[in-house]
């Protein structure tokens, strides 16, 4: 790390490498637990729960970055990330990823020793893993870190199950939430970030799914019918899956919970559809629409899961990322909401 910076400067420096504002999103392990025990769910659990998604959170992001490293240097718009600048040295960022390995090791030793629980939490960790290193080399790579989230819900779930034997110990609604998730999450990655990134990926030779199925920049941005028909061949399943509870499981939807699930629907799609027809290159407005497209995946889930957590739970998991980033985006970068920044 560069040795002409202030301690109060090194630590703000490895909190933009951690991407402090959006830790309040590790909230995944949170929510299949809820699945599960609903408003029973424990304080004990909730905070153990949270603490080592945001861990993984942490520790992966550092992983990509230490990957992406040589291709970030030749984009000028990535050129303040710590590791590309050096305010952060390689050093420093493997030792975080091994403090935050060890920690969560200590969590899952002390308070979650259930097998099925470890094994779920690490396949998810060696997909996220996969996904850091091959997410500029293999097409499609996004599906990675889909699986590592849907896993996460798998493992919040199983982590507080009792007597947990099986598969079949997997209750529907764990399934439909983990199916959401990972859908919302392979297009964040698939499509926004496919999308901010691809003047960057393109010069770097990178061989993301936008990139393989023609995606390009001339004097405008030109996207293939072929990328636009894989992304909302998934955006299609979120919506089909949101309605499976109340289709084909009973569950009793109230009147204003079916609106808002509608309106949260229709917004994600209308984010997704904006993205699709851009005729501009823009990071900034690419970054602004995905981050709405986020917002309605992120409220989702909890609005549908409201019969089953509660109200205050779900208030919970909406609202803890967004005062989170809030906070941390504006003591950061003294940035807005509609203006996230995200390298």
């Amino acid at each position: 790390m560069k040795s002409d910076i202030s301690l109060f400067q090194k630590i703000r420096e490895i909190a933009v490498l951690i991407r402090v504002q959006q830790l309040g999103t590790s909230v995944t392990a949170i929510i299949g637990a809820l699945t599960v025990k609903g408003i029973e769910l424990g304080l004990t659990n909730l905070l153990v729960l949270f603490f080592i998604g945001l861990l993984v959170n942490v520790g992966g992001q550092i992983h990509n970055d230490i990957v992406d490293v040589e291709i970030d240097k030749r984009s000028k718009e990535l050129k303040k990330r710590p590791l590309v600048s050096g305010t952060v040295s390689m050093k420093t960022a493997k030792i975080i990823i091994l403090l935050c390995l060890i920690a969560v090791i200590a969590l899952l030793v002390v308070f979650i020793p259930n097998v099925y629980a470890i094994i779920i939490l690490f396949i998810g960790f060696g997909s996220g893993t996969l996904y850091n290193l091959y997410s500029k080399k293999l097409p499609g790579s996004d599906l990675f870190l889909s699986v590592c989230m849907a896993f996460f819900i798998f493992f919040g779930a199983v982590a507080v199950t009792d007597n947990f034997q099986g598969i079949n110990d997997i209750g529907i609604m764990t399934w439909i939430v983990a199916a959401i998730t990972f859908i919302h999450v392979f297009l964040m990655d698939a499509l926004g970030g496919g999308l901010k990134d691809l003047k960057n990926d393109k010069n770097a030779g990178a061989k993301t799914l936008a990139i393989y199925l023609g995606v390009k920049i001339n004097d405008k941005l030109h996207i293939t019918n072929s990328y636009r028909a894989i992304i909302l061949f998934f955006e299609f399943f979120t919506v089909i899956f949101a309605l499976v509870p109340f289709i084909f499981y009973e569950i009793d939807y109230t009147l204003v919970q079916m609106i808002f699930i509608i309106v949260l629907l229709f917004g994600m799609v209308f984010s997704t559809l904006r993205l699709l027809t851009l005729k501009i290159f823009d990071r900034k407005k690419i970054k602004a629409i995905n981050r709405n497209h986020e917002l309605t995946g992120y409220v989702l889930v909890p609005t549908i899961l409201i019969n089953i957590i509660g109200i205050y739970y779900a208030l919970f998991l909406i609202l803890l990322p967004m005062i989170w980033f809030l906070f941390f985006n504006y003591i950061m970068y003294k940035d807005s909401w509609f203006n996230p920044k995200v390298y």
